[in-house]
């Protein structure tokens, strides 16, 4: 979720098409709770991939950019505090939820992305050895989740889970794409395998563990093994299934490219329409038919919201520059 990306590229752009509806789905899926629909391991598979995956585009096009590290960290954080700001104004005096105050540190609900990006332009100044970083990172993420007094302050854990995903990116060339292509096959027995074992251990793992936000203790496991084990498969689960959909990806304009050229602000959007509909009780989940037409609503009005946006801001720019002449 680059925040400035001027030369378009059909593959990524389709990549985050994908994602970002993904994103919309799981979320929204997670904050309605079916309770008459097992909905369980299908966000434990999307929350697999979608946000390490996101991660990683950030990292590949953080190497692409020509801003500086500076101007890059200037812009994320100024979405971040306005997005922070209003987002503190809708859930206490639209939604009626006084309990929101502003705190900016405490990123709401989908925000602590742009809050752990910030961090990780910082940091990238200073990876100089992405192997070492990589394998680095991976192993203070695991270890830190031991760490009782880590949670949703600054977003820490969730930045350190997912630097690896940020370095990857970093160091990926897109000819390597053609070497994934080439192992697709084996890639995706792998996925299949892995997916297969989330699935037998689903009942197991809370979905809050695939958050990444909190350390071990606080997933209130009976054991603190295990809330490891869960991480180190999130890794594992994560790369296998990123590798094939990266390799599944085609190089083409398609239905979903311009909404990856958007998704941004479809991120920024998505959480407070999937707030609104599923509160005031028009996106509904009584039954897997009223789940399908409800998260087809919520991403419908999040994408129309966003081009209406752009085409508002175009309109605003046009007059502007208008003006002056």
């Amino acid at each position: 979720m680059e925040v400035q990306a001027k030369h378009r590229d059909f593959y990524f752009d389709t990549l985050k098409g994908f994602l970002i509806l993904c994103v919309i789905i799981g979320n929204s899926l997670e904050l309605a709770d079916p309770q008459n629909i097992n909905t369980h391991y299908f966000i434990l598979f999307l929350y697999v991939f979608h946000m390490p995956l996101f991660t990683f585009v950030s990292g590949y096009f953080s190497k692409l950019s020509k801003r500086t590290t500076a101007q890059k960290v200037k812009e994320t954080f100024k979405i971040y505090f306005f997005a922070q700001l209003a987002y503190t104004i809708f859930y206490r005096y639209i939604l009626g939820n006084t309990g929101h105050k502003f705190e900016l540190f405490y990123p709401k609900w989908t925000l602590w992305y742009l809050l752990s990006l910030t961090c990780w332009y910082v940091l990238s100044d200073y990876v100089t050895n992405n192997k070492k970083w990589f394998i680095g990172s991976i192993i203070v993420s695991l270890l830190i989740g031991f760490d009782g007094t880590i949670g949703s302050l600054g977003s820490v854990s969730r930045t350190i889970f997912f630097l690896p995903f940020f370095i990857a990116g970093m160091t990926f060339d897109k000819k390597y794409i053609d070497i994934i292509k080439k192992h697709l096959g084996k890639i995706l027995t792998l996925s299949i395998a892995i997916l297969a074992i989330l699935f037998f251990l689903s009942p197991y793992i809370k979905i809050e563990s695939f958050f990444e936000y909190s350390s071990y203790s606080n997933a209130e496991y009976s054991t603190l093994i295990f809330p490891l084990f869960v991480r180190a498969f999130h890794y594992i689960a994560a790369f296998t299934v990123g590798a094939f959909i990266l390799g599944l990806v085609p190089n083409i304009k398609t239905i979903i490219t311009p909404i990856g050229r958007s998704s941004l602000i479809l991120y920024l959007l998505h959480s407070g329409v999937s707030d609104a509909l599923i509160y005031s009780g028009i996106a509904r989940y009584d039954n897997i038919f009223y789940l399908i037409i409800s998260e087809f609503i919520i991403v419908i009005i999040t994408v129309i919201l966003t081009f209406a946006f752009l085409k508002l801001k175009k309109i605003y720019y046009h007059k502007k520059i208008s003006t002056k002449n």
